[in-house]
């Protein structure tokens, strides 16, 4: 069943369509009807029908008046005796033709025709009808005392074409006016039919698209409540997918990012408590071991010196013995020493430094370490090698400044320095081809600072890869397991990170650690995140979509 926001915002979008639609539908009809009524008044059409009458009455006077004039002018007495002596009167008719042709000014032509049909006089205007601005009426009229026979009179009128074409188009204008009038009807309904057909059809297209735009909104909003809901119970695995591109992507992304930063506080102080731990045991193991050391080597020290005797046998093995103990004394001290340096492992005091100047002093003061040359690489110096392994620094051209405890990242360095030797050296026997180990820095891409420690030794298995930062593991014979783990807890404790991987650069390890970049740290602990969850059989979920 849709939820009570998915219904509202299904209503919204549905009145937000109705709405404008009725209230469109409405206006329509009122407009429609207002302007019928205005258009369509009687007293308008009434108006039309007496302009029309006018033009009648106009072209019927104007014809009528031709033929009274043709009238009169047949009535003529010196015209009508004239033409009824036919052609012995022709010098007659040709005075009194003209005289007559000027006292009608809409005269075209005048013509007497005797009883054969022969012309006796005529008289024009000197040019013919102009179609285009004039018509004519031909009038026919009989002079003599029969209609039917005799001489006859044809006057040819010309009147103003505009006035009656101007007639026959008022007179197609009233027509389709009354069409209209009478069809107003049928159109509104046409009209009202269409917009209620349009409003049918919208109507259910906006409630679909309404439930999907709403179940897409909705949809998200609940896998963030769910989401939510598993944070609560104290599950920072979930995740929920950022989809969209809207403000709820974007929270979402944000929510996400969240729950990543809580996951990293949350296993940065696992570590540090699980370090913390560890440190507290290696001071109680520190001290319980050391005490008896002393007394045990002092204790086999007076039974080699007290004994007196001649047994050759038994003086073997009294010197076997002190010899052994005392090696082993000598092993445990160096264990009990390692154990209280990590137990007395201090926190770190951060300070703004550059990470140029820094890996410079390294450089010049780390040349200590045994079998190793530590010089700077620049153009036109090359690196020492002494012994079978050359150690090279790639100074950044920046100063890459971030903040850094110098001491501690100093240690951190020399872990992971003196580790790439011991396993280079492991692996490289010829002195002609000494092995490789590299140390850079440079610009993290979220804007953090990286160093990088590479070797071509051998590389670190892929078995033993998620725990080399755990104390005391350690793949070394002669290995405590704590170097690494200091070297973590230290970057740690610079809010950063630490990863071990295949060096793309020389082929066998990189470590590389980012320091003041969160967002790799937020990265790289959630990655930790899932390790440690695969390996407790709990994966990172992330809410279906």
């Amino acid at each position: 069943m849709p939820g009570k926001t998915e219904r509202r915002l299904v209503m919204v979008i549905f009145l937000t369509a109705i709405v404008p639609l009725t209230a469109a539908l409405f206006l329509g009809n009122s407009l429609f009807s207002q302007g019928s009524a205005m258009w369509f008044n009687p007293e308008i059409g009434k108006a039309l029908d007496r302009g029309l009458d006018a033009y009648v009455r106009y072209a019927r006077a104007a014809k009528d008046d031709m033929r009274h004039q043709a009238d009169a002018l047949a009535g003529d007495p010196v015209l009508r005796e004239a033409a009824r002596r036919g052609t012995s009167a022709k010098e007659t008719l040709a005075v009194r033709v003209p005289q007559l042709f000027g006292q009608h000014p809409s005269l075209v032509s005048l013509t007497v025709l005797s009883e054969d049909g022969d012309k006796l006089a005529s008289f024009d205007r000197g040019r013919p009808v102009d179609d285009a601005t004039e018509r004519s009426l031909d009038v026919v009229r009989s002079l003599g005392a029969d209609p039917d026979s005799g001489p006859q009179l044809s006057a040819v009128f010309a009147i103003d074409r505009h006035a009656l074409d101007d007639f026959t188009t008022e007179s197609a204008v009233v027509a389709r006016y009354h069409q209209m009038e009478g069809a107003r009807t049928e159109l509104y309904e046409s009209y009202f039919y269409a917009f209620a057909a349009l409003l049918a059809i919208v109507l259910p297209v906006t409630m679909i698209l309404g439930v999907l735009l709403a179940r897409g909104v909705t949809r998200r909003i609940r896998r963030l409540a769910l989401a939510i809901d598993l944070v609560a119970e104290g599950d920072l695995s979930i995740r929920v997918p950022v989809t969209g591109s809207d403000e709820l992507t974007e929270l979402a992304r944000v929510f996400n990012r969240m729950l990543g930063e809580m996951a990293q506080s949350r296993a940065r102080i696992e570590y540090l408590q699980r370090i913390g731990a560890w440190q507290e045991m290696a001071q109680r193991l520190a001290h319980e071991i050391k005490n008896p050391l002393t007394p045990i080597q002092l204790a086999v020290q007076e039974c080699h010196r007290q004994y007196k005797g001649d047994d050759v046998r038994f003086r073997s093995l009294l010197d076997t013995t002190l010899e052994i103990v005392q090696e082993e004394v000598g092993t445990l001290r160096r264990l009990v020493g390692n154990f209280s340096s990590f137990a007395r492992l201090p926190n770190a005091e951060l300070h703004d430094e550059s990470v140029r100047e820094f890996l410079r002093d390294c450089s010049d003061q780390l040349g200590h370490l045994e079998d190793v040359s530590l010089g700077e690489e620049s153009a036109d110096a090359e690196p020492v090698a002494r012994g079978n392994v050359e150690v090279s620094w790639d100074l950044p051209a920046e100063p890459l400044v971030t903040a850094i405890d110098r001491q501690m990242l100093r240690r951190v360095l020399i872990n992971l320095i003196r580790n790439a030797v011991q396993a280079v050296k492991g692996a490289h026997t010829n002195e002609a081809e000494p092995g490789q180990v590299r140390v850079g820095a440079m610009r993290d891409p979220e804007g953090g600072v990286v160093i990088t420690v590479d070797d071509d030794g051998p590389g670190i298995d892929e078995a033993t890869l998620p725990r080399i930062f755990e104390p005391y593991f350690t793949t070394k014979s002669d290995g405590t397991g704590l170097g690494l783990a200091i070297v973590k807890k230290i970057v740690v404790e610079h809010s950063g990170s630490i990863e071990a991987e295949r060096s793309p650069l020389l082929g066998g390890a990189r470590f590389s650690v980012h320091l003041g970049n969160p967002r790799h740290l937020v990265m790289k602990e959630e990655r930790d995140v899932r390790e440690m969850a695969t390996l407790t059989r709990v994966s990172t979920r992330e809410l279906p979509s």
